[in-house]
């Protein structure tokens, strides 16, 4: 019998485990692992296999963007929501930017609307003032149109936005 560690040849060879596969080796590379023990499954759990395809299947099953007919989208109007929340509080614009841990720049640009704020400071302003930033609206599905056979052009889509 051949050790499948070292590869050395030799008359006895036992189950070890070592850093999770169960090979066969000799005495002397056998301190590398534990005993295996006797009748134990040498391959790996098939429940733990069939689990992880289930969620790489899952992972990669592609998305329909329009599958759902509306998303969350942060309002038109959230710089006047933003700055009458923080009056009905009673707090200046440097107040609310400690409570929320921001700089008071950045509590100023957003309430002048010079910038959008991403999805984590919507959630903190959300959060310190109790209002909602976000609101929900219906997806407009496109306009497909045949033309002689052809697929929707860059063309058509120009011309349905100048109507």
């Amino acid at each position: 019998m051949i050790c499948e560690l070292c590869g050395k040849e030799t008359t006895r060879t036992d189950p070890v485990q070592i850093e999770g596969t169960t090979l066969r080796v000799c005495k002397d590379c056998s301190k590398f692992g534990d005993q295996a023990k006797q009748g134990a499954k040498e391959q790996p759990n098939k429940i733990i296999i069939q689990s992880r395809l289930e969620n790489r299947e899952r992972r990669m099953k592609s998305k329909d963007v329009y599958e759902s007919e509306t998303v969350n989208e942060l309002a038109d109007d959230y710089p006047e929501r933003i700055r009458h929340a923080r009056e009905q509080h009673g707090w200046n614009q440097e107040e609310l930017a400690q409570k929320m841990n921001e700089k008071h720049s950045l509590v100023q640009k957003v309430e002048r609307g010079d910038i959008k704020p991403d999805d984590v400071l919507v959630k903190k302003f959300e959060k310190t003032l109790g209002v909602s930033l976000m609101e929900k609206v219906s997806l407009v599905k496109p306009e497909k149109k045949a033309v002689a056979g052809k697929g929707l052009t860059l063309e058509d889509c120009i011309k349905t936005s100048k109507k």
